[in-house]
């Protein structure tokens, strides 16, 4: 049986996707039968087309692909084909036996993996429902708290005996984080703030102090608590976006006129720690990571400014969340209460007021008068 709908919302998605593509820019007449999109009354998209392309990406050969989907060669090559003819223009260049992915086909493959992610969500949840059962849960989540709070939180609805028997925990950039949640394509997120958008639902706010990590035989390591002015001789190991934590730490380093020989960016703080281990600097991170992860070697101390660094739990807006979900949540808040310095709950009710301030705060790093911290 086939359903057939005239330029519903998924059609107008895929012409936003694709309009960059050199392809016909034909009416979509959208429907599916035997896991095909259509356009028109000839097929778009087969699942089975999709599913041979993102394996010859993943594997680099048509060989590869083959074994890994469990068809033959030839049946690949003619799914490839037909995929390509239906597009309207070349996802590989041939040389000989070698295959190269086209610019177009490099392009496409970031939508063909979200189509299929999508697809693989889909029949998770269908499953669920037909069982009358969640057995699916679909985190996303920034790379700092899916290597610390989120593993945490897992164990912890395990030992509670409420942890769903398909997981899919998904490392996103906060910004991706933010818009995987909104667009309802993952049930829960955990990132750092800000978190503001419309579609989002901020379930739960923590903030803590940012710490300075150190060789552990390092002689400023003997120090409990560190001064920024402490570090001008070293080179600084930090974080890369300049529009969540690294701003703060910026300015505070502007504050004490502080000057250092060079500076390491880099936007993972397991790259960060591995660094300093190396004996490439001294970092200034977050504290989850550092804490939570305890590397042997390193020596994680607080500063004597407060520095904050804000995260939070959010969902999609107005979308009746699976009973395990105010589980998970609250799993979340809990493994987060780890002995991280400065550790505190803000109330979501205060979101207004925390993201109105969570680039501006006074000298000391604290709240202004009247004012949340941020």
């Amino acid at each position: 049986m086939s359903y057939r709908y005239k330029e519903t919302a998924l059609a107008q998605e895929l012409r936003y996707r694709f309009r960059s593509f050199d392809a016909p820019d034909d009416r979509l007449y959208v429907g599916f039968d035997q896991g095909g999109i259509f356009m028109d009354s000839e097929r778009l998209f087969d699942l089975r087309q999709l599913e041979a392309f993102a394996a010859v990406i993943s594997t680099g050969s048509v060989t590869g692909a083959a074994k890994v989907i469990g068809k033959s060669q030839p049946v690949v090559s003619r799914l490839i084909q037909e995929l390509e003819s239906d597009l309207g223009f070349d996802l590989f260049t041939r040389y000989g036996r070698r295959i190269t992915p086209t610019e177009n086909g490099v392009s496409f493959y970031r939508e063909v993996e979200r189509l299929l992610d999508d697809a693989r969500r889909t029949r998770l949840r269908a499953e669920d429902m037909s069982a009358r059962r969640t057995e699916s849960v679909e985190i996303v989540s920034t790379a700092a708290m899916a290597s610390t709070i989120v593993p945490s939180a897992l164990r912890i609805l395990k030992e509670r005996g409420n942890l769903p028997p398909n997981v899919t925990v998904r490392i996103q950039t906060s910004e991706a984080v933010i818009q995987s949640v909104a667009s309802g394509a993952a049930d829960i997120g955990i990132a750092s703030m800000p978190l503001n958008h419309p579609g989002l639902e901020v379930q739960w706010i923590a903030e803590v102090s940012c710490v300075c990590v150190l060789p552990e035989d390092a002689p400023l390591a003997r120090k409990e608590t560190i001064d920024l002015t402490d570090l001008a001789d070293w080179q600084l190991v930090t974080l890369l976006n300049p529009y969540r934590v690294l701003g703060r730490i910026s300015a505070a380093i502007e504050r004490v006129h502080l000057e250092t020989p060079s500076v390491i960016r880099t936007n993972s703080s397991a790259a960060a720690l591995q660094m300093v281990k190396a004996g490439l600097g001294a970092a200034l991170l977050e504290p989850v990571s550092p804490i939570i992860q305890n590397i042997e070697g390193l020596a994680v101390r607080p500063l004597s400014v407060h520095i904050p660094y804000l995260w939070g739990v959010v969902t999609p807006v107005g979308v009746p969340g699976s009973p395990v979900m105010p589980l998970l949540i609250q799993a979340m808040a809990d493994a987060s209460k780890v002995g991280l310095p400065g550790y505190r709950e803000r109330d979501v009710r205060d979101l207004e007021a925390i993201l109105k301030n969570i680039h501006d705060f006074d000298a000391d790093g604290e709240d202004k008068p009247g004012q949340g911290a941020a």
